[in-house]
């Protein structure tokens, strides 16, 4: 039998939400710890990799970023087929933005056709909220999700969360 060490697990992760609450800025932030107020807003999707160790296993959580915009909404399905775990990303400063995330859900788990593990990210903590923390965790609860609040910005929590996403791909193979 072969050390734990030596087994490692590919898992498909897609993040979702709407245009501008900061998918892109999260995943730069844990892929290069670097932030940067300038970014574009992304077309259709893009796709980065990071290779981490949980729990003495060797994870690569292939990073699927999935454009916000409503013009991207007939793509988003052939993003997420083979998801193995999604995150719905949201900003604290936008209580529209919330409510845009039940939508998602529902899209994933009709394409995705099976129970996912999935986390609300309440992005943007650095700034002023309009979003409390209860109303999230709330809607998070309803949605079957676990809850989180980051700011790639700084990058509170963010490396946790991803860290959270790969353990929970990991714990969904064994039930």
């Amino acid at each position: 039998m072969k050390p734990l060490s030596n087994t490692s697990y590919k898992f498909k992760v897609c993040l979702f939400g709407p245009g501008g609450v900061g998918k892109t800025s999260l995943l730069i932030r844990y892929i290069k710890d670097f932030f940067n107020t300038d970014l574009k807003q992304t077309i259709g999707s893009s796709f980065l990799i990071k290779d981490i160790e949980i729990d003495q296993k060797n994870v690569r959580l292939l990073l699927w970023d999935i454009g916000g915009q409503d013009q991207f909404a007939k793509l988003r399905t052939i993003y997420f087929k083979g998801s193995n775990a999604a995150f719905g990303v949201f900003d604290v400063t936008s209580p529209q933005s919330l409510l845009k995330l039940p939508g998602w859900v529902s899209s994933i788990k009709k394409t995705v056709k099976k129970s996912i593990p999935m986390i609300i990210v309440g992005n943007k903590i650095d700034l002023e909220r309009q979003v409390g923390r209860q109303e999230a965790e709330d809607l998070a609860e309803r949605l079957n999700c676990d809850y989180l609040e980051t700011s790639a910005k700084t990058g509170e929590q963010v490396e946790i969360a991803f860290e959270n996403i790969a353990r929970a791909c990991l714990n969904s193979l064994e039930e």
